[in-house]
Formats: structure tokens, C-alpha cells, sequence
């Protein structure tokens, strides 16, 4: 399967926004249920573009977005060396090299801004992508057990780490 990774901007908001509420749908892989808005993706955005921090998309070369991968770098002082990332890729594209082609993108983007430590989280249900952050030296700093009840029932969240320089 060919793809490109892209920022994402404003023009691509609304396939963003159908993207991250099809992952959300599927209510297992990404924390809250609640559906993002359009107009709240084109903030999320924009936001990130205005801090010089854009998501980044994995497109099709029919121009589908099927992924997506971002960067949030601490705002204060004391945690700017430290990074959030989040991702996630459509369910009929997963297992198709998108998440380890966004990993390796988001980690090199990270090192470019001078981030020191990235970290995630994930629900301890969610192997394949557990399985892919260690791949790239993610590492286990906690567990939050039963952090979310969804549907009746419980799941661990698992904070991860990855130390980018010593």
C-alpha cells in the first residue's frame, strides 16, 4: 500500500475529524467516546499549526487520510523538554506500515524541536499498538488500573516513555 505523510491543514478537517471519529467509534483504542466536531478539528489544527507543531497525516494517493500522528510539547517552563503523542490509523488500513511510518515521523519531528522525552498513553487491551511503541524503545513508567468502563467494562491505562536524549 502506497501513502505520503503530509501536515494536515484546515482544508483537511473534515476528513480528519471523520478519520479520528472512526477510531473513536470502534471504542477501544482512544480514551473519550465523545465525537469531535469539525469546527473543534479545525481548532486542534490550528492550534497546533500556530505552534509550529503540525498533525501529521498518512494520505492515500487518492488523497484519503487513514492516519494521523501529533505532537503536543508541553507549554510551561518546567515541561516544555516533554511531548504527548497521539495517533491512531483507520481499522481496514492498520498492519500496513502507517503507525510505524508515523512513529518514526512524529519521534524525528520531536528530536527537530529539541524535545528530551516523549510520552503516551494506551489501554492495556490494545496490544498491536503496545507491541509498536516498544519497537521503537517505548517503555512502561505506570499502570492506572481500571482507568475506563466502557460498555461494562474495565480497562488498565498504561503510561508509556521514551527518552529522545540523556
Amino acid at each position: 500500500m502506497e501513502f505520503v505523510l503530509l501536515p494536515i491543514t484546515q482544508d483537511d478537517a473534515d476528513d480528519f475529524c471523520a478519520t479520528v471519529n472512526a477510531v473513536k467509534d470502534e471504542g477501544k483504542y482512544l480514551f473519550y467516546s465523545l465525537r469531535f466536531t469539525p469546527d473543534q478539528t479545525r481548532q486542534f489544527i490550528l492550534t497546533h499549526e500556530k505552534e509550529g507543531n503540525p498533525v501529521l497525516g498518512a494520505f492515500l494517493q487518492d488523497g484519503q487520510l487513514v492516519g494521523w500522528c501529533d505532537l503536543s510539547i508541553g507549554t510551561f517552563e518546567e515541561v516544555r523538554h516533554i511531548a504527548t503523542l497521539a495517533m491512531g490509523v483507520r481499522k481496514d488500513f492498520r498492519n500496513a506500515g502507517i503507525g510505524s511510518a508515523l512513529m518514526a515521523a512524529c519521534i524525528a519531528r520531536a528530536r527537530e524541536n529539541g524535545v528530551e522525552k516523549l510520552e503516551l498513553e494506551v489501554f492495556a487491551s490494545n496490544a498491536g499498538a503496545r507491541r509498536l511503541y516498544e519497537k521503537f524503545g517505548f517503555f512502561v513508567e505506570g499502570v492506572r488500573q481500571k482507568k475506563r468502563k466502557y460498555q461494562g467494562a474495565y480497562d488498565d491505562l498504561v503510561a508509556m516513555g521514551l527518552f529522545l536524549s540523556k
